[in-house]
């Protein structure tokens, strides 16, 4: 299995030999991202998100995975994985949505009306178990990419890989972060290469899971081929 610092080093190379495309899903990412931020008020905008965050971003993973597989770019391919995964990424999305919106809300109660210990002591109890459900999602949209399979399905093979390689996917979930905040503070960054560089990185961690079940196949084979 390659180590985190190798899927880098992987991904950039990709990146920079598919940089038009990452720009192009990018963008079309952050049309469904500009409104939420600039123009609507923040309860439409947390609205407009929960409806569409989720599903571009399985879009732009889509067309990311279509592309890394050697095929050629075809207009209008976001917009059609867009429709394509729509309803199961909008549910997945909704679960997304609640373990973010709970500890942000109960952050909120504490700042503004209770600012109790034991409030403070739930709210970071309840931001722990909302970010280890989180870590274990990580793998929920590439499995619906890269298996075309249900969203209970991807959630629950998702749950699978963490709990078979806990410490891969944690240091995973923190170099997401890392990478969100990073491009985070460059505006022209974030909605020019965001989504697409980190469509990229996700891809080649799952990709990498998939390999290292395979090579632990062919070796069961040839030591069950040894003692027979």
């Amino acid at each position: 299995m390659l180590s985190i610092s190798k899927l880098l080093k992987k991904t950039g190379h990709q990146i920079f030999l598919n940089i038009l495309t990452v720009l192009g899903v990018s963008i079309c990412w952050s049309l469904f991202i500009v409104p939420a931020i600039f123009l609507l008020p923040i309860q439409w905008a947390i609205v407009f998100l929960i409806l569409t965050f989720i599903p571009s971003t399985t879009a732009a993973y889509a067309v990311m995975h279509h592309v890394l597989e050697g095929k050629k770019y075809k207009f209008g391919m976001f917009l059609k994985s867009f429709l394509r995964y729509y309803r199961r990424a909008f549910l997945l999305g909704l679960v997304y949505s609640l373990a973010v919106l709970i500890p942000l809300s109960e952050w909120w109660y504490y700042f503004t009306i209770n600012h109790s210990y034991f409030i403070f002591i739930f709210s970071v109890f309840q931001t722990y178990l909302c970010l280890t459900f989180l870590a274990t999602q990580v793998y929920a949209i590439p499995m619906l990419v890269l298996k075309d399979c249900k969203m209970l399905a991807a959630m629950n093979q998702s749950i699978k890989e963490f709990m078979g390689h806990t410490w891969y996917t944690i240091g995973l979930f923190i170099q997401i972060l890392c990478i969100t905040v990073l491009i985070s503070f460059t505006v022209i960054g974030f909605f020019l290469l965001f989504i697409g560089m980190l469509a990229v990185f996700v891809l080649n961690a799952t990709r990498n899971l998939e390999l290292d079940k395979k090579k632990e196949t062919i070796i069961e084979k040839s030591r069950i081929e040894q003692t027979v």
